[in-house]
């Protein structure tokens, strides 16, 4: 979805219509379980009901419809298409994932906060432990969107959405510095595939870089070699949001050991076997350049970028991103980054900002701006920019 939106937010809009319309199946899933609100299914038809032949990844990897919301809230983010959710049904699918996490926590009288219990993590490897960190951490984030939306709208905000998303647990080591996969994870336990380093990307959970390289030192020795294909290059966005290009390069290196001749087909696991065709593995494959190389973040006023490239690339050029109803060009090299607004049409006038110094350079279309290789963020014009 990601790579999607970047390009072409009328095709991302198209598969955010499509939760839309299953709403009604996710609905009646949370209802079937005891919870409010809507739980997607881990495998999905017309219907929204939940198709996945093994019952326990249907029941216990919740995390699916936070990444549900997760996807509506890029497409926000990127493209400010209040419609989606006035007009077109996205408002009552972003209320009832809310209420589906508010339904499905409960508090801790002995540490105070709010758990998640009897869940399988993104790592497939474990079931029935309390407080994924992952799926917590997207559980805060589809309430914290939640409430951020309603003020947009002009909607009363649940007082227990705001309560719930600064209290639910999110397991930290703080002795160790790293995020425990869930509650009870021992550190070198081995792992299926990318799970705590998700916290970082796509999510943004807030941490400083310490604990980003310690996620990433703990989990990558102990997760599967073969595993499923877009593990390492998750792993590869990490080293490079560090700037460890070279230890990226060989992680996202992994990948291609899970793309099959002669017509380089991605498979789900280096041996071949699994899910053919494999959307996942091409999928975090173009988000490790789209996002890794760039560096570029959608996030709630901005469209940040922190290019990083291996010493093998020299120049990376990417055309047809579509921000703020804009189009832009980006042309990175080490030493200087181009961009060009190449499409304006009824677009929000948008300007580049330099992080280190503060300076505002307009983008107008048909005008490349040059700027040192650093990071930054483009956004909407401020008023007073020339």
């Amino acid at each position: 979805f990601p790579n999607i939106l970047l390009f072409y937010p009328e095709a991302a809009r198209a598969m955010l219509e499509y939760r839309i319309r299953t709403l009604e199946g996710a609905l009646r899933n949370a209802r079937e379980q005891g919870y409010e609100g809507a739980k997607f299914p881990w495998e999905s038809a017309a219907t929204g009901r939940e198709v996945c032949p093994e019952e326990i990844y249907g029941a216990q990897e919740i995390h699916v419809t936070g990444d549900v919301l997760v996807a509506f809230e890029q497409y926000y983010h990127s493209t400010q298409d209040q419609k989606l959710f006035r007009e077109d049904g996205g408002w009552r699918l972003v209320r009832a994932v809310a209420q589906y996490w508010c339904s499905r926590m409960v508090w801790s009288e002995e540490e105070q906060c709010y758990h998640i219990r009897d869940v399988m993590p993104p790592d497939e490897h474990h079931c029935h432990v309390d407080n994924s960190a992952y799926t917590n951490a997207v559980a805060q984030r589809s309430l914290t969107f939640a409430a951020r939306l309603a003020r947009d709208l002009l909607i009363p905000v649940p007082e227990q959405w705001l309560r719930r998303a600064s209290s639910i647990k999110v397991p930290f080591d703080a002795g160790k510095g790293y995020h425990p996969e869930y509650d009870g994870y021992r550190p070198g336990e081995p792992v299926k595939q990318a799970d705590v380093v998700l916290l970082g990307f796509p999510l943004m959970h807030p941490m400083s870089p310490e604990v980003r390289r310690n996620d990433l030192e703990m989990y990558e020795p102990v997760t599967e070699l073969h595993g499923p294909a877009m593990t390492w290059s998750m792993f590869a966005v990490g080293w490079l949001e560090l700037k460890e290009v070279q230890r990226a390069q060989a992680l996202l290196n992994k990948c291609f050991s899970n793309i099959t001749e002669p017509f380089k087909i991605w498979v789900e696991n280096s041996d071949g076997s699994g899910a053919v065709n494999f959307l996942t593995g091409m999928g975090g494959f173009l988000q490790a350049i789209l996002f890794g190389y760039t560096g570029f973040r959608i996030t709630r006023s901005s469209l940040r970028f922190d290019p990083a490239f291996p010493d093998d690339i020299h120049e990376l050029n990417i055309t047809g991103v579509s921000y703020l109803g804009n189009k832009l060009r980006f042309s990175i090299t080490r030493e200087e980054m181009g961009i060009e607004v190449t499409e304006s049409p009824r677009a929000l006038p948008l300007e580049a900002v330099l992080e280190e110094s503060g300076q505002r350079l307009p983008l107008h279309e048909g005008q490349r701006v040059s700027l040192p290789t650093a990071a930054g963020w483009i956004q909407r014009s401020s008023p007073g920019t020339p």
